[in-house]
């Protein structure tokens, strides 16, 4: 195999590697396959200088921790009890070590999956390791000297067992600081995260970190937290946050954190769910060249604002997908033989009047509440058409509840001249709805022809209720049976019909 070319080495080698194999998805390392991948490539670095030379590189060409804490089970309700797979040591310690000593190894990692679940035991076992790494950190200079003292060091030391994430953290900061070309980046917190406490000891610099995704929960950071990450990556195009609204004072309008600028100019997609929505008009304000926005909101929390149009006319001129979701509850059907139909949003969403200033939109998602809160409000046949700019190419409606046949009919009929750009139209039924609908609903399903007859492709789903908003983030739940978000359900239905063909 030696006598091979390298070229076509590094291409069979790259079979072994998830990320070139899928460079679309963020990796991970709880998959058996996955790991049995990496083996492969280690063993491989074993056999001869050669065959060292072409896998090493694509050994590191990612990095993923593991212990990604998802369920194996739906669950719904908190009387259900979660099945999660046992958590594993971590070897962040050790990765760590090794780019210290490898700099030609660390300049070759793109990706990163890190999560930070490091308990008290874990770091108990590897404390030799770990402060074999910090004082290795300090001997190449990347900590300056002046930040650094024997005070600071023992307080680490000693308070380890009670802030047991602030190790990890530094590990996961210096996993960062020494991969420079460092693309795309997963970050799962199952605790507090505040990078800010570290700038004082290494300043983070990510100069090629295109995406970012932030997973946290209920003890975990709100979305203005992590904001050492933002400032520190000048190149940062896309973000995800999940659950990015965590704090309980957040939720409950007891906020006493003032609001703060993004302090990422060049971002042009926005992923997020469950932040406070009068959160929403200062991250707009500071993300002048965003160009597709992602909010999934579950419907608890007050939009201030009259008109939702007003919330996005700071980006009306660069806006081209836009994506406004609520998330409707589940049910356990193996707990609740009776579950309910879907229910409206807690707090109604403000009025989205139209769209017609959003001269560059083409591509949107909206649920059926947004169009009509009120299921005894009256289906307006002119809502869609004062409601659709004239550069769009895509809608899709999710979670319809009710009768929205009038306002989709004159769609159809307009669309030739009012829309000539509108190519496809898909409308999701929500997976349980009031019977006392279910004529309108019917009459909904069977417009495909005359969406035809104007050159439409007109397309009818099943909405599931109770989607879990972090299966937006390609690969960040491998293994769970978290029901998919609908437009993550269209586009994995889509990858489906294109392997068939």
């Amino acid at each position: 195999m030696e006598s091979l070319p390298v070229e076509l080495l590094t291409e069979i080698f790259g079979h072994f590697c998830f990320h070139c194999q899928h460079p679309g998805i963020f990796p991970n390392a709880d998959f058996a396959e996955v790991r049995s991948d990496k083996r492969s490539l280690a063993y491989l670095c074993r056999t001869s200088k050669t065959m060292c030379a072409v896998a090493q590189p694509i050994l590191y060409h990612y990095y993923a921790t593991g212990n990604n804490r998802v369920e194996t089970k739906v669950y719904r309700g908190h009387d259900v009890k979660r099945h999660m797979r046992p958590a594993e040591p971590s070897l962040l310690p050790r990765f760590v070590h090794t780019l210290l000593r490898r700099p030609d190894l660390a300049s070759r990692i793109t990706v990163m999956h890190i999560v930070l679940d490091m308990n008290k035991i874990i770091v108990e076992k590897q404390m030799e390791m770990i402060e074999s790494v910090f004082r290795l950190s300090i001997c190449y200079l990347m900590f300056e000297e002046p930040n650094i003292s024997t005070k600071w060091y023992e307080r680490w030391n000693t308070d380890c067992c009670t802030n047991e994430l602030e190790p990890e953290l530094l590990l996961a900061v210096l996993a960062m600081t020494f991969a420079p070309g460092l693309e795309h980046l997963l970050l799962v917190s199952n605790q507090y995260a505040d990078f800010s406490s570290y700038r004082h000891i290494l300043p983070l610099k990510l100069p090629s970190l295109r995406t970012l995704g932030l997973i946290g929960d209920e003890r975990s950071c709100h979305f203005d937290d992590p904001r050492e990450l933002y400032a520190a990556a000048p190149k940062l195009e896309t973000i995800y946050a999940l659950n990015a609204g965590a704090w309980g004072e957040y939720r409950y309008g007891h906020s006493s954190v003032p609001e703060r600028s993004l302090q990422s100019s060049n971002l042009k997609r926005l992923a997020i769910s469950n932040l406070v929505p009068d959160r929403l008009p200062g991250l707009i304000h500071s993300t002048p060249k965003l160009e597709c926005l992602e909010y999934f909101w579950d419907g608890k929390d007050k939009f201030n604002v009259e008109d939702m149009a007003e919330l996005l006319r700071p980006i009306k001129n660069t806006l081209k997908k836009l994506c406004i979701g609520f998330i409707p509850s589940g049910y356990d059907a193996d707990h609740d033989p009776f579950p309910k139909c879907i229910e409206p949003p807690e707090v109604g969403y403000p009025p989205l009047r139209t769209l017609r200033e959003f001269g560059v939109l083409e591509d949107l998602s909206i649920d059926c509440f947004a169009l009509y809160p009120e299921s005894r409000e009256p289906d307006d046949a002119n809502r869609l058409v004062t409601l659709l700019p004239q550069s769009i190419r895509k809608l899709r409606i999710t979670y319809i509840y009710r009768g929205v046949d009038k306002c989709l009919r004159q769609l159809a009929e307009d669309a030739p001249a009012a829309f000539p750009s509108l190519k496809e139209v898909v409308v999701g039924i929500a997976a349980r709805t009031d019977p006392a609908f279910d004529c309108g609903i019917d009459k909904v399903i069977r417009l495909g022809g005359l969406f035809a007859r104007s050159g439409i492709r007109f397309s009818w789903k099943k909405d599931l209720l109770g989607p879990d908003p972090r299966t937006m983030i390609p690969g960040a739940m491998p293994g769970s049976n978290y029901i998919p978000l609908p437009q993550v359900m269209d586009e994995i239905d889509k990858l489906a019909f294109e392997e068939d063909e």
